[in-house]
């Protein structure tokens, strides 16, 4: 009996977690819905697969802490960019593969948040997201995890990476058309990085960073991410491990 309740939990668990991941997704085509996300602690630390390239795992299981404590008002934040950059650091140096580096970091109210590269392409590899209040570090929540084909959790799965079939200058078009329809019209800009399956792009307006979307690079559907809160503040260039 207990058996079986356990294996009934699970279930609803399992459940509940997909009805959200689809819930979140936003068809660039459609009609705009609020986007809903697996929210602070939902998907625990270490989620992320060990990709292609022989790579020991690039998350392994438990490296990134317990969840994030950032919504916390009472808590005080005692990490700023220059620590945060030195807790990726850290982190980036722990790992086998020496390929990867920071190339940005931004400070929202919720989050730290790092873009990792690829030395020798450039091209993204992966993003984080670090803990303003506990320094907790942890793989972003949604593209990051579910459409990076490379790094992402069917990484190790998913067989030879294939290209993006869908270019940066369509992906910006898409992205320009979402945030119009659900923010007014612009002019807005984006600052655009690609990464495996999909791009991640900074929407600005006057020069003001309004938040973070992104754009899968196969099917176009756009994923808002609405977990970072007001933007603070960010480093850009930092090329280093």
């Amino acid at each position: 009996m207990y058996q079986r309740m356990a294996f009934t939990r699970r279930l609803g668990v399992i459940g509940f977690v997909l009805a959200l991941g689809i819930a979140s997704l936003v068809y660039a085509g459609g009609k705009p819905e609020p986007v809903r996300t697996y929210g602070p602690g939902m998907m625990g630390g270490g989620m992320m697969g060990s990709g292609q390239g022989g790579r020991a795992g690039a998350y392994g299981p438990g490296m990134m802490g317990d969840g994030f404590d950032g919504l916390d008002n009472s808590l005080q934040r005692t990490v700023d960019i220059k620590k945060a950059q030195g807790i990726v650091s850290e982190y980036l140096a722990g790992l086998s593969n020496k390929n990867l580096m920071i190339d940005e970091i931004m400070e929202f109210e919720n989050n730290l948040y790092a873009l990792i590269k690829e030395s020798d392409t450039g091209k993204g590899a992966f993003e984080l997201l670090i803990d303003p209040f506990t320094g907790a570090l942890r793989p972003e929540f949604g593209p990051n995890m579910m459409w990076n084909i490379k790094y992402g959790m069917m990484g190790a799965r998913s067989g030879a990476v294939r290209p993006n079939t869908i270019g940066k200058e369509e992906a910006t078009k898409i992205a320009s058309e979402y945030v119009e329809r659900v923010r007014g019209k612009g002019p807005y800009t984006f600052g655009v990085d690609e990464f495996y399956g999909y791009y991640t792009l900074d929407v600005k307006k006057e020069d003001m960073v309004l938040g973070m979307l992104s754009v899968n690079a196969f099917s176009g559907q756009v994923w808002y991410h609405t977990w970072h809160g007001g933007y603070i503040g960010m480093q850009e260039g930092m090329g280093m491990m």
